[in-house]
């Protein structure tokens, strides 16, 4: 690689030196466009109007998580346990998910549990990555009862996977 510097007008491609400050009415319509582009990828984005600039990207999976939790029995007996001081790999993050070792805690409910395999295994950037990846890739973030056995039956049922 060869990085080659041209001075003042022989400089045709724009840099950060060269660059021209933009209009703020032309980056409020980039703004826009950008959520539009990232809504259609299906990430909820929360744009909030005080902070002019600042984006803030959020899943919402995250939420319904947070939302499916609450109601789950499992998981709350997992709660008080951590309250009794009996669940030490366990732990209450700061805006009221349950986590085990960092993980999510993801709550025993067949269409959520799907819809998260849906997004790790059947995307444009994940394309079928067989059970033991589609395994490790999960394990990174999420962590529910059985999940190698979640996992080997959902890539069973996949007929891409199959062929």
């Amino acid at each position: 690689m060869e990085i080659v510097y041209h001075k003042g007008k022989a400089n045709v491609v724009a840099d950060a030196l060269s660059g021209k400050s933009v209009h703020p009415l032309c980056a409020a319509f980039s703004m826009l466009r950008l959520m539009e582009v990232v809504k259609k990828m299906g990430i909820h984005m929360i744009y909030k109007e005080e902070a002019i600039g600042d984006l803030i990207l959020e899943p919402e999976l995250y939420e319904v998580i947070r939302e499916r939790q609450a109601s789950d029995p499992k998981i709350q007996e997992w709660n008080r346990a951590l309250e009794r001081n009996e669940a030490s790999r366990f732990e209450l993050h700061r805006y009221g998910s349950l986590r085990f070792n960092g993980r999510w805690c993801v709550p025993n409910y067949d269409k959520l549990k799907k819809r998260i395999m849906d997004e790790t295994h059947d995307t444009p950037y994940s394309i079928h990555p067989g059970g033991d990846k589609l395994y490790k890739d999960l394990k990174k973030t999420f962590w529910l009862l059985d999940m190698k056995k979640e996992v080997g039956e959902f890539v069973a049922r996949c007929l891409a996977c199959q062929k």
